[in-house]
């Protein structure tokens, strides 16, 4: 029974049974332990009584791979000077991977204890306050053509409005943000993007030049916020959206057409915004959340 330490009292239970008189092979059978263990365990009953059964450590005499003690505490004394395995092997007689072992074992592997990210969360106070918008690759089906996907979040109700396309262009940005103009029950104040070309011109050589979805913004009195460059994070919440997406549509079913694509993106939308319960919003949908907030404003 070797792996597995049993504990005195049954170790005793089955020793006053053999001392009452059953064999030990028979006592194997009922128990599952091997004879020459109950054996051991007798031997050392009828010299030590109850002292003899207590379990032993199963720990080898002599450990000669063992590295010696003077070598990790030198191990350790090198890593407090800022040295890393590949250094402390040229200073201390240890190969690279044992430095590296000693230190994990002493919990020196990292010399600077990385600090807990600090995570901003915020949330705008009305509906359309802001409105997060991103497109995103899709994977091609059947044909070898890349589709595009829109979406957008609004930051307080979280509803969501989205769109697949064939083209990323400044033209289909545009008619995006015509469709979630009229989609959205209220009046959107300022959208949140990246900033890809279709949206803005920043990065472009001709970066003065203003994009056809900037007009559209200007004309309509919307606000164009942009993220930090390298910043995914700050528009998190389209984000987070278009992992639902793929996790709760795209992946659950096997589409083949773009059409059917399309298709099951609609009714997942439509399921998101009004069925779907949001655990940000305390177990609310996006509408629920909509329609709670006209209803305390007396709207």
């Amino acid at each position: 029974m070797r792996g597995k330490a049993i504990a005195i009292e049954e170790r005793a239970y089955w020793m006053a049974r053999h001392e009452a008189g059953e064999s030990l092979r028979a006592l194997s059978v009922v128990s599952g332990i091997r004879r020459e263990v109950l054996s051991r365990w007798w031997q050392r009953y009828k010299a030590t009584g109850l002292k003899g059964l207590e379990p032993r450590s199963r720990r080898p005499k002599r450990s000669p791979t063992t590295l010696p003690t003077r070598l990790s505490r030198a191990v350790l004394r090198q890593r407090r000077k800022g040295r890393g395995p590949a250094v402390i092997a040229t200073a201390v007689p240890v190969s690279v991977s044992s430095a590296y072992r000693i230190l994990v074992r002493h919990g020196c592997n990292q010399l600077h204890v990385p600090a807990p990210r600090e995570v901003r969360r915020y949330e705008k106070t009305r509906p359309g306050e802001l409105v997060h918008l991103d497109v995103k690759f899709l994977p091609a089906l059947r044909n070898a053509r890349w589709d595009f996907e829109f979406g957008a979040v609004d930051d307080f109700t979280r509803e969501a409005v989205a769109w697949i396309t064939t083209e990323q262009s400044a033209r289909t940005a545009v008619a995006f943000l015509r469709r979630v103009l009229d989609t959205l029950p209220y009046p959107v104040e300022a959208i949140l993007t990246d900033n890809a070309w279709v949206f803005t011109m920043q990065q472009a050589f001709h970066c003065t030049r203003e994009t056809p979805f900037a007009a559209l913004c200007r004309d309509t009195g919307i606000r164009h916020r942009l993220v930090r460059p390298y910043r995914p994070q700050s528009n998190g919440k389209i984000e987070r959206f278009f992992r639902t997406v793929n996790d709760e549509c795209f992946n659950c079913r096997r589409l083949t057409t773009f059409q059917g694509r399309m298709r099951a993106l609609e009714r997942f939308v439509e399921y998101y915004n009004h069925e779907r319960p949001h655990l940000s919003l305390g177990g609310k949908t996006p509408v629920e959340r909509r329609l709670a907030y006209f209803a305390d404003a007396g709207v």
